[in-house]
């Protein structure tokens, strides 16, 4: 029995739950950034050896091997036949291209900038579903995209010699990763989840094999496909922890430590590869993450009630 005579209220053990939850989720979400640093780090000092096509189609293979083992376990391989539908399609050739044009651009720019490309991500979701699902946009999102837009253009910097045309590269695994999203709004919640993975990494393994006809292949050490199994399990490892962030926290709390990824991504750049952004790099780089978490933000107050959601419009 407490101490002073009480029992704790529903309310109190209901916010002690909430924080409790919360803080999982956080520490799952910054744990996934981390995984998700780290495989891309090891993708990258692979590219040093083998041309992207058999990168993009070693690590397919084994997410798809790995994937297909949590299938059978858990008995949703008996789902597959509903996997046959246009939105999957989609989303896996959404999920073909930013596989292969975000691989490109890893081996060629340092891992810092291209991150930071990639986190225009949630602000062309929200473009995208306005022009696309005509999902009503609010001038405050669209001015926080365009200012994402130019976080991006003082990274990559256009027109000086601090330019490189593999930036234009990562955009294009962007706007891929965009229409994989939007395809992933439209897919049945009752298909799992796993039978939807399994589609989208047999397809990036069967284009990396397509691109075998382009490139010159060598058989990879045992080293190296360590490397590469190493950076599939970091994939699924980011993967698993993003679903136990979102089951886990709120959404509003949880959310924005995606940005987190700047963080880890900016020191294991100066660790491996001794780079780090200069100041203009930083500040476009500041610009980015700000919009993107004011972009969450107004889609957080777009989802309350319609009185106070209408202050958006």
């Amino acid at each position: 029995m407490p101490h002073d005579g009480k029992r704790p209220s529903g309310a109190s053990i209901q916010a002690l739950a909430t924080a409790t939850g919360n803080m999982r989720g956080i520490l799952a979400m910054i744990a996934a950034m981390a995984s998700f640093t780290c495989g891309d780090t090891l993708m990258k000092l692979a590219s040093d050896k083998l041309p992207t096509g058999e990168l993009v189609f070693l690590r397919g293979a084994f997410i798809t091997l790995m994937v297909l083992a949590a299938l059978v376990a858990t008995g949703a391989i008996r789902q597959m036949h509903r996997v046959f539908i246009a939105p999957i399609g989609i989303r896996a050739a959404g999920d073909v291209g930013g596989a292969f044009f975000f691989q490109s651009a890893l081996a060629r720019m340092p891992l810092a900038d291209l991150m930071s490309v990639n986190q225009l991500n949630p602000m062309m979701i929200t473009a995208a579903s306005a022009v696309f699902l005509k999902e009503p946009i609010g001038w405050r999102r669209w001015t926080a995209t365009i200012a994402g837009l130019c976080g991006v253009l003082l990274i990559i910097r256009p027109g000086t010699s601090a330019f490189t045309w593999w930036a234009l590269v990562g955009f294009l695994a962007v706007l891929s990763s965009t229409v994989r999203d939007l395809a992933t709004r439209r897919i049945d919640p009752t298909i799992p989840t796993l039978a939807v993975l399994v589609c989208s990494s047999a397809a990036t393994t069967a284009w990396g094999l397509f691109m075998s006809l382009f490139e010159s292949w060598s058989a990879p050490t045992l080293w190296m496909l360590a490397i590469l199994l190493a950076a599939s399990v970091f994939s699924m490892i980011g993967q698993l922890c993003i679903i136990i962030a979102m089951r886990s926290g709120e959404i509003s709390v949880v959310a924005p430590f995606r940005y987190s990824l700047m963080v880890f991504a900016i020191l294991m750049g100066f660790l491996v590869w001794g780079h780090l952004p200069d100041a203009i790099g930083f500040l476009g780089m500041a610009i980015v993450v700000g919009a993107g978490l004011y972009t969450f933000h107004r889609e957080q107050v777009r989802r309350r009630p319609v009185s106070v959601a209408s202050h958006d419009r």
